[in-house]
């Protein structure tokens, strides 16, 4: 598969049946759910991302702002998201938590770090629209409680530093067990927003 989100998107609708047939989603500690589709080369993961409308589950404490150790290109099938990016600088408005995965779920462990940040990007994404987070920039996805929206994720560029999230000075370390969600109502909606891509009526 060329390194390309429509490339991605076109492997999601050739193999919806498969998919939908073999691959459980998982809660994220950011309050969606997340579907890994196809994670067959090192270089480039697809995944589906889904807010469901009136249910989140998020993580305690709830930090939305991290980084990830990836380029991520993202495609909105259905709905809007809001893309928030941050430039930062040394300073107290934030302790800098680092981002431990195992089997099973992850957490975050407080480091001696602390900085300010700001916003540099504030955009709402439509479907049907392409958007960037290069690797290492703070950011978070916001999608209001009441909505709902789906996107594909093609993940690059990976590199080796963990991820990061911005929290107060509470905790030394929060641990984050991801939760199995209904695959039948998932699988449900990814087809509709799919169809919704194709015949651009989610626009």
């Amino acid at each position: 598969m060329k390194t390309d989100i429509a490339n991605a998107f076109n492997f999601l609708h050739d193999h919806l049946d498969d998919l939908s047939s073999t691959i459980v989603p998982l809660w994220h500690p950011l309050g969606f759910v997340s579907c890994v589709i196809n994670d067959s080369s090192k270089e480039q993961v697809v995944r589906v991302h889904y807010w469901p409308a009136g249910e989140r589950r998020v993580k305690n404490p709830d930090w939305p702002i991290h980084t990830h150790s990836y380029f991520l290109k993202s495609l909105v099938l259905s709905g809007r998201v809001k893309d928030l990016q941050y430039s930062v600088e040394r300073g107290e408005q934030w302790c800098v938590y680092s981002v431990n995965y195992y089997e099973g779920g992850s957490e975050i462990i407080r480091t001696s770090e602390s900085i300010n940040a700001h916003p540099t990007i504030d955009e709402i994404r439509d479907a049907g629209v392409k958007y960037e987070v290069p690797r290492g920039v703070f950011h978070q996805t916001k999608v209001p409680d009441d909505q709902t929206a789906v996107t594909l994720a093609l993940l690059t560029d990976h590199g080796t530093e963990p991820p990061k999230v911005l929290g107060t000075k509470q905790g030394k370390k929060y641990p984050y067990d991801r939760i199995e969600y209904d695959p039948e109502v998932f699988w449900k909606v990814v087809r509709e927003a799919v169809e919704c891509h194709l015949t651009n009526r989610c626009k």
